[in-house]
């Protein structure tokens, strides 16, 4: 531990010495957020001593960060539906890339028909087989705009059932501090 520095927090009042190669800024930041939750949390519960501020910050501190990883697993989700929309569009482009070929070559079949009059018949017939499969590839993209649609209506309703999530945790929050306030 040759880069370990000697780096002076203060922390609810009290002076600590905290040993680490991370940077000091870093540190005394985490220090000053750490001082501010125990402050913040004496504040809202006067009757606490210290040692029981400390634990109840602890625990608050714990609770966030269980919240944030199940956050995190609820983003990875959404993370998980947001790369299957973006792979439903890039078939998307690849299908208007298909079409765009599809409406050239109907360009250069048409300027072959009124060049060659002799084989009309034969043109005719491969603008019919390019038009259906111009409608099979209309076709899907409506399909896949209706997929999107109901890959976007998932979406919203994850992210209701977040927020419905977030705020039964507020409310079981506000319960077990109601609690703890009675006794």
């Amino acid at each position: 531990m040759s880069d370990a520095k000697r780096i002076e927090v203060t922390i609810d009042d009290m002076k600590f010495i905290v040993m680490g190669s991370d940077n000091e800024k870093y540190i005394k930041d985490l220090a000053a957020e750490l001082d501010e939750k125990i402050k913040e949390t004496a504040r809202s519960n006067y009757k606490l001593n210290q040692v029981q501020t400390l634990v109840l910050c602890a625990l608050n501190v714990l609770d966030d960060l269980e919240k944030m990883k199940s956050d995190k697993m609820d983003l990875a989700n959404v993370d998980d539906d947001k790369r299957e929309i973006i792979e439903k569009m890039e078939e998307i482009k690849d299908l208007k890339k298909q079409l765009l070929i599809f409406e050239e070559e109907n360009k250069k079949v048409n300027k072959s028909f009124r060049e060659l009059q002799q084989k009309s018949l034969d043109v005719e017939d491969r603008n019919r087989k390019i038009n259906r499969d111009l409608l099979e590839k209309n076709k899907e993209i409506t399909d896949l705009k209706e997929e999107i649609k109901k890959l976007e209506e998932n979406i919203s309703a994850l992210e209701e059932k977040n927020n419905s999530a977030s705020r039964r945790i507020i409310d079981l929050t506000r319960e077990l501090e109601n609690l703890y306030e009675e006794k």
